[in-house]
């Protein structure tokens, strides 16, 4: 997955389709559970400074669908560049880091 850039403040779902590594095609994840976490650093020691993480909702399983919408607080973040990855975790409890890259701030004119 690319860069997500979004204003501040604004609190839709950034939503993606996991695909077969070897294939390409959209997996089933029935059964599976995702976390987005968003982080200042972009190789953090630890998970202490994480700004937050937002639990998947899945959308539709057969075709790999899942969405991740964040709350007010987490939305009113400063503009900047921050981190993220999201990790895939199976029906086993095997975790997989599905996508990382950049996850961009940027200024609103809208405070409400």
């Amino acid at each position: 997955m690319p860069t997500i850039t979004r204003k501040r403040g604004d609190t839709y779902a950034d939503e993606i389709t996991v695909t077969s590594e070897t294939t390409g095609q959209p997996i089933n994840i029935t059964g599976y559970t995702f976390v987005l976490t968003v982080d200042p650093e972009k190789a953090p020691a630890s998970a202490a400074n994480n700004l937050y993480s937002i639990t998947g909702t899945i959308l539709d399983a057969t075709a790999g669908r899942v969405e991740f919408a964040p709350s007010d607080v987490q939305a009113n973040q400063l503009p900047g560049t921050y981190y993220y990855d999201i990790q895939l975790i199976d029906g086993a409890g095997r975790k997989r880091t599905i996508a990382l890259d950049k996850y961009v701030y940027q200024q609103d004119i809208s405070k409400g």
